[in-house]
C-alpha cells in the first residue's frame, strides 16, 4: 500500500485534501494488477492505535491473543520435532550400513571401487542430515520455541502504544513502518486484524530505554525496563 492524495472542491470554493492508502502494484501498473482498494489514511492509523488501547484496557482480549502466539509455536514446532526424530532415525540407519559395509569389507567380500562409492554416498547422505539436524536444533532453541507470558506481550503492546503518544511525526510514521508488518482488510474494507512483529532491530533501534541517540541510532525515549527479545515475535491483534 502506497499513500495517495485527493484534493475535491466543496460547495462553499473551499478545498478538501484527503490522504488513503492504495495499492501499489494498481498505482503502478494500473487496474489490469489490482484494484485500488483504497481506505482512508486517518481511518486506518486510527484503527491501529484505537485498537491497540482496546487490548490494553481489556485483558480478556490481550490474553486471547497470547494463548493465538502459543499455539501458533506449538503447531509450527511439532512437524520439526517429528522432522528431527526422523532425521536422527535416518542417521543411526547409516551408521549401521556403515559398519556393515567395512565388516564385509575387511572379510574381502567387498569390491573395493564398489565399497568406496558407496560410502561416498552414505557420507554424503549423513553430512546433509547432520546440517538439517543442526538448523532444526536451532530453530528450537531459545525463545523461538518458547511460549510467551502475558506480561510480555503486555509490556511490548504498552510500550509501542506510548511510543506512538509521545513520539513526533515522523517519528511515529517511522515506527509504524517499523513494527507494523501486514493489515488485513475484510470484505467491506475495514480493517481486521493488525500483525505486528517485535526481534533485536526494534529492540535495540526502538524499543530500548534510550534517553538519546548515544545509545542507539534514532532510539525513542523510554522510561522502563524492556523485556529481551532473542528472535522475531509476530502479535496479531
Amino acid at each position: 500500500m502506497t499513500a495517495s492524495v485527493t484534493k475535491n472542491t466543496a460547495k462553499d470554493g473551499s478545498k478538501i485534501v484527503r490522504t488513503y492508502y492504495s495499492c501499489g502494484n494498481f498505482r503502478s501498473k494500473g487496474s489490469a494488477v489490482c484494484s485500488a482498494n483504497s481506505i482512508r489514511k486517518d481511518d486506518a492509523e486510527r484503527f491501529v492505535t484505537d485498537r491497540i488501547r482496546e487490548v490494553l484496557v481489556k485483558p480478556h482480549i490481550l490474553r486471547g491473543i497470547v494463548a493465538s502466539i502459543n499455539n501458533r509455536k506449538k503447531n509450527r514446532i511439532k512437524p520439526l520435532q517429528e522432522e528431527l526424530e526422523a532425521i536422527s532415525e535416518r542417521i543411526a540407519n547409516i551408521e549401521e550400513k556403515r559398519k556393515k559395509y567395512f565388516d564385509l569389507y575387511e572379510m574381502d567380500d567387498f569390491d573395493r571401487e564398489l565399497f568406496s562409492g558407496r560410502m561416498s554416498e552414505l557420507d554424503a547422505e549423513r553430512d546433509q542430515l547432520l546440517t538439517r539436524r543442526s538448523e532444526i536444533e536451532f530453530e528450537l532453541s531459545g525463545d523461538n520455541s518458547q511460549t510467551v507470558s502475558y506480561e510480555q506481550v503486555s509490556s511490548l503492546i504498552e510500550r509501542f502504544e506510548y511510543l506512538l503518544q509521545k513520539s513526533s511525526f515522523d517519528q511515529r510514521k517511522t515506527l509504524l513502518h517499523l513494527i507494523i508488518q501486514k493489515i488485513t482488510l475484510n470484505d467491506k474494507r475495514r480493517i481486521d486484524k493488525i500483525e505486528m512483529a517485535f526481534d533485536e532491530t526494534t529492540e535495540h533501534h526502538f524499543l530500548s530505554v534510550a534517553p538519546s541517540a548515544d545509545i542507539a541510532e534514532g532510539a525513542f525515549s523510554f522510561n522502563g525496563k524492556a523485556p529481551k527479545i532473542k528472535h522475531k515475535l509476530i502479535i496479531i491483534i
